[in-house]
């Protein structure tokens, strides 16, 4: 079974790659204001675009934009 540190974070992964949602780390508000925006456990995410520090992704329909630290507190697991 794999442990959540062999798990990529969301920063880790490509352009146009889709992956679902493992984990959520880090202290509770980051947790809780990433729940806020919609993102969740075993919920599949595209990242729309990659640029530099900051990721586009699509959740569940919805487009946010976040910087690479914040995507770093996302564990995922690639898809594609």
């Amino acid at each position: 079974m794999k442990t959540l540190d062999s798990y990529p974070s969301l920063s880790d992964c490509s352009a146009e790659q889709t992956a679902r949602i493992i984990a959520l780390t880090g202290e509770l508000d980051t947790k809780l204001r990433l729940v806020n925006l919609g993102f969740h456990t075993q919920g599949h995410i595209k990242i729309v675009m990659k640029r530099h520090q900051s990721l586009v992704v699509c959740v569940d329909g919805s487009r946010f934009a976040l910087d690479d630290r914040l995507a770093q507190f996302i564990k995922v697991e690639p898809l594609s």
